[in-house]
């Protein structure tokens, strides 16, 4: 490990190139970030081109290289394209983290086949092509490697809309261990991370605003006492790309906060302010939705 900046330790990954999907936004720009203030140069791959320049400019920021690559997970050629970009334009492949995802929640008695099959092609199927490309290149290149899938802590619970997610979330989960076995032995980690509620688009419903009555009922029900932060996952990424976590494999990480075994408040009522707050929530995805699904279907 390196030096301390006050809050914590810094690996040090210069030299080192991270692949990262869905780095445009939320928690793939929060482990992009990370990964590069600790000296990694780093491969941004999104399907939304304009996001990922942005992430790849703080990266720059950071003083690391940045390649940036548009890329939809749900396609193999895609894919594949994506990772020999990175190869070829920044010299290597150290760390892939597959963490490109959506959300479709609904109720099985109307839950449409498109949305269905939409989450099983970027939340499975993505994270199986992903970390296939990426072990590919690295068995090749002969240095091993650490790869790492986000997962859910869906993957442990789930609920009457979200079912799905979890189904998605928890063959996330359960790949990882298999994926472990196979590539240990090329020296090539592979673990997956369950997030609770973090603060990111694809979750803001579920986290709500600053201040706001939603984030204030999950604040209340936490036990650290607030939301998860984009870096909060970047930290456990950087500790599972690094020397301390070498012997780390097959494993399935929640960091939540405590939330998982925290007690569940009942349903507010309609006078609510969360109940509007919600409501609000819910019209900004539905509006995020419609634009990012003409990019879901480019496959």
């Amino acid at each position: 490990m390196g030096e301390t900046d006050g809050r914590r330790a810094v690996a040090n990954f210069e030299g080192k190139v991270a692949f990262i999907t869905g780095g445009g936004s939320g928690i793939g720009r929060g482990v992009a970030l990370r990964l590069a203030q600790d000296g990694a140069d780093v491969c941004v791959s999104d399907m939304d081109l304009e996001a990922a320049e942005e992430t790849g400019e703080l990266v720059r920021k950071a003083g690391r290289k940045a390649l940036v690559v548009r890329a939809n997970v749900a396609s193999e050629p895609q894919v594949l394209d994506a990772v020999s970009a990175c190869v070829s334009g920044l010299g290597r492949l150290d760390f892939a983290v597959a963490n490109a995802g959506i959300a479709r929640g609904g109720s099985i008695l109307e839950f449409a086949l498109k949305d269905w099959q939409d989450q099983l092609d970027v939340n499975l199927t993505g994270v199986f092509l992903s970390v296939q490309a990426a072990a590919r290149r690295m068995v090749e290149l002969g240095h091993g490697g650490r790869i790492v899938c986000m997962a859910s802590l869906a993957a442990a619970n789930t609920g009457a809309s979200i079912w799905g997610y979890s189904a998605t979330k928890a063959g996330v989960r359960i790949m990882v261990r298999g994926w472990a076995q196979e590539l240990g032995p090329y020296g090539i980690t592979v673990n997956a991370i369950g997030p609770g509620i973090i603060d990111t688009p694809l979750a803001h419903a579920l986290a709500g605003d600053e201040g706001g009555a939603i984030r204030a009922s999950v604040e209340q029900r936490t036990p650290v006492g607030r939301v998860g932060r984009p870096e909060d996952i970047g930290g456990l990424v950087a500790f599972l790309c690094g020397p301390d976590g070498e012997f780390m494999t097959g494993s399935y990480l929640i960091i939540d906060g405590g939330l998982r075994d925290a007690r569940t408040q009942a349903d507010p009522d309609p006078n609510d302010p969360r109940v509007r707050e919600l409501q609000q929530h819910m019209q900004a995805s539905m509006k995020r939705r419609q634009r990012t699904q003409t990019l879901l279907d480019d496959r």
